[in-house]
């Protein structure tokens, strides 16, 4: 049974020696990101994007090629992969803040400003009083 919150993946290898990422079922992680979880929701999608070897384009680090190169194609196409993953794993009131980020970089430095910083204080205040 498919979940439509899922990508998939194909392991064909193009002559960049990239792996390109079609149709092989991949799920990234099974949390949502909502208003309140987003320390949970942000350290399984991080795994799940570096466990499929797209951190790169996650963190800022895989910057993009000039168009006219034969590996912008393979950028483009890995880069939009990364952010269907994240589109996939937030709630649809949230998607709306990042539907048309340019990069996953600028999706996640969205989603970190609006819900990972305010949240310290009081994840703090809870382990010291556990």
């Amino acid at each position: 049974m498919t979940d439509s919150s899922s990508s998939t993946m194909n392991t064909d290898h193009t002559e960049f020696g990239v792996a390109r990422t079609e149709n092989i079922l991949v799920r990234v992680t099974t949390i949502h990101l909502t208003k309140e979880n987003y320390f949970q929701w942000s350290a399984t999608i991080t795994m799940g994007i570096a466990g499929r070897g797209r951190i790169a384009y996650f963190n800022g680090r895989k910057v993009e090629p000039v168009e006219t190169s034969a590996a912008w194609d393979i950028w483009f196409l890995e880069d939009n992969q990364v952010k269907t993953w994240i589109d996939n794993y937030v709630s649809s009131d949230i998607q709306p803040l990042i539907l048309h980020k340019r990069t996953p970089t600028n999706m996640w430095v969205i989603l970190e400003q609006m819900y990972g910083q305010k949240k310290k204080p009081v994840q703090v205040y809870q382990v010291m009083k556990d």
